[in-house]
C-alpha cells in the first residue's frame, strides 16, 4: 500500500480526518512529489477550517494530478480509513521520515571531522523523536466523553517502592522528576533503590551515570539488597549465603551505563534503543552541552532538553541534581537547585534530601500531582537503604 498517497486520499474523502492528520505532520516528512499536495492541504484546511477536492483542483490546477491520484489510491484500498488505522498511518509516515533522516545524518558523519561528531550523534538521537506536534484542538465534549470512556481504568503511576513517597507523590510516563541534594546526601543510593523496585515490578529502566561506575554502583545495590554494610561488599565479606539471596538481581530489567561526557541526545537514543520506560540520569549537572556560552545557559537547556525527552516519548525521567553550596547548612529549596532555575520550572516533581549530621531530611518541594512537605523517612547510610521512620523504630 502506498501510505501515504492513502493517507491524504482518505483526508480528501473524508475532511473530518483532517484533524487527527494535518497538524501532526511536517511537509519535510512527504515525499517530493506529494509535498506540494500535502502544503496545498494543509493551506487550505488552516484557512478556512474544511478540505473541498474539488475546489482545491481548481484553485491548484498543476497538483490535480497528483491530488486525484491520492483519492484514486484511496479508494483502490480495500482497508477500512478507521481512526485507529489513521494513526497507524501517520505513525509510519514519521518513522519513515525520521529514518530517511536518520540515513542523512549518518551518511554526513561518513566524511564529517572528529569535533563534528557528537553533534551529528546528538542530531541522530532527535530523529528519533516521533509524534512531538500536538493534535488540533479538541472540543471540551470530545474530552469528557473521552474520561467518561476511560472512567473505569485506573491510572497507571510508576511507583517509587517507597511507600511513605508513593503515598503522595503519583509518577506517570512522561514526567520529570527531580532528586536534589548536596554531596553524601544519598541522591545515588535513593535512585538506585527506585531502579531496582521499578525494575521488579516489570519497568524496562535504563541508568546512566556521569560520575560513577557501574561496579561501584553494583556494590551499593548489593549492600541495598541484602540490607548489608557497604563495607563488607566492598572487602567481599559477605556470605555465600547471603550472596544467594541475589538470584532476583539476575532476572531485574535494569540497564546500567556509564555516560561520562555525554548530552541528553546521545542518552535518548540510548533510551530509546533499549526501549527504556524509565530513566535515571546520575548526575544531570555533568550532562554536555558544547552549545553554550555559559554554565548558567548550559544547565537551562540540558533541562528543557530532558523536559522535552520526558515528554516526547513518554518516558519517566529521573534525574539527580546537585544543590548550591548555601544549602549546605541549612533546609534546602527548590531555589538551591544548582545553577538554573529552569529545573524548577520544568520539573513535574522536586524532592531535596539534606542531612546536617544530626537530622536527615526528605522534602517534596514540588509536586503537580498531589501534596509536598516533609516525608518520614530515614536514610540508612551504612547499608545504602531508605526506610520509613517507624520502621527503624
Amino acid at each position: 500500500m502506498n501510505t501515504q498517497e492513502v493517507l491524504l486520499g482518505t483526508v480528501l474523502v473524508q475532511p473530518e480526518r483532517a484533524p487527527d492528520v494535518l497538524p501532526v505532520l511536517e511537509i519535510e516528512q512527504f515525499k517530493p512529489d506529494l509535498q506540494p499536495v500535502f502544503a496545498a492541504m494543509s493551506g487550505s484546511w488552516a484557512a478556512t477550517g474544511t478540505l473541498d477536492t474539488v475546489q482545491l483542483c481548481t484553485r491548484y490546477p498543476a497538483l490535480k494530478t497528483a491530488i486525484m491520484g491520492c483519492v484514486d489510491e484511496y479508494s483502490a484500498e480495500c482497508v477500512r480509513p478507521t481512526r485507529s488505522n489513521v494513526e497507524a498511518w501517520v505513525r509510519i509516515a514519521q518513522e519513515q521520515a525520521a529514518l530517511n533522516r536518520f540515513q542523512s545524518i549518518a551518511l554526513q558523519s561518513a566524511n564529517a571531522a572528529f569535533d563534528d561528531l557528537p553533534e551529528l550523534y546528538s542530531q541522530m538521537g532527535e530523529t528519533l523523536t516521533i509524534g512531538k506536534n500536538s493534535p488540533d484542538f479538541q472540543s471540551i465534549g470530545e474530552l469528557t466523553e473521552a474520561y467518561i470512556r476511560d472512567k473505569d481504568n485506573e491510572p497507571q503511576y510508576i511507583l517509587t517502592g517507597v511507600s511513605v513517597v508513593d503515598k503522595f507523590l503519583h509518577l506517570s510516563p512522561g514526567n520529570l522528576f527531580i532528586i536534589g541534594g548536596r554531596p553524601s546526601a544519598g541522591k545515588t543510593a535513593l535512585s538506585l533503590q527506585i531502579a531496582c523496585e521499578q525494575a521488579r515490578r516489570g519497568f524496562r529502566v535504563c541508568y546512566f551515570s556521569l560520575e560513577t561506575d557501574p561496579k561501584t554502583l553494583t556494590n551499593r545495590i548489593i549492600a541495598n539488597r541484602l540490607a548489608v554494610p557497604l563495607a563488607d561488599v566492598k572487602a567481599k565479606t559477605v556470605p555465600q549465603l547471603e550472596l544467594d539471596r541475589l538470584a532476583e538481581l539476575h532476572k531485574l530489567p535494569l540497564y546500567i551505563r556509564s555516560a561520562s561526557g555525554r548530552g541528553v541526545g546521545w542518552v535518548k537514543a540510548q533510551a530509546q534503543r533499549m526501549k527504556a520506560q524509565v530513566v535515571f540520569i546520575d548526575y544531570l549537572q555533568l550532562l554536555a552541552d558544547g552549545k553554550a556560552k555559559d554554565r548558567y545557559q548550559a544547565i537551562t537547556g540540558i533541562s528543557i532538553a530532558l523536559h522535552e525527552l520526558a515528554q516526547t516519548t513518554g518516558i519517566l525521567v529521573v534525574a539527580l541534581a546537585q544543590l548550591n553550596r548555601n544549602a549546605a547548612h541549612a533546609a534546602p529549596s527548590t531555589a538551591d537547585l544548582k545553577e538554573s532555575g529552569q529545573l524548577e520550572q520544568d520539573a513535574d516533581a522536586i524532592l531535596l534530601l539534606s542531612d546536617d549530621g544530626e537530622q536527615y531530611r526528605a522534602s517534596l518541594d514540588k509536586n503537580k500531582e498531589g501534596r509536598i512537605g516533609i516525608l518520614p523517612i530515614a536514610f540508612d547510610k551504612e547499608c545504602q537503604r531508605f526506610l520509613e521512620i517507624e520502621e527503624r523504630r
